[in-house]
């Protein structure tokens, strides 16, 4: 089993996410990108697409359009100027 980490997900007018996961996997400006804990600090920009966050044997599904991701050593920030959840499993 991944080591969990810290995903905080935030919109400009409220905090969409913030629990411990053990991976989220999303789409760049550079192709898609999965994170796990430990992952070496980067800054990349949010493609619109499909966020899957995972959590044990549940994955949660929300859409992405725009912003970008801050990944530290044990906390990945994404800051989205618009995000929505169509699937919570």
């Amino acid at each position: 089993m991944a080591e969990k980490f810290k995903l905080t997900i935030v919109t400009p007018d409220r905090e969409f996410f913030n629990e411990e996961v053990d991976m989220v996997e999303f789409n760049t400006t550079e192709g898609e990108i999965g994170i796990y804990k430990g992952h070496a600090p980067l800054t990349v920009i949010v493609a619109p697409g499909v966020l899957k966050i995972t959590q044990g044997e549940t994955v949660k599904n929300a859409a992405l359009h725009a912003g970008f991701v801050q990944i530290l050593q044990d906390l990945s920030l994404i800051h989205i100027w618009r995000c929505r959840r169509y699937s919570l499993c």
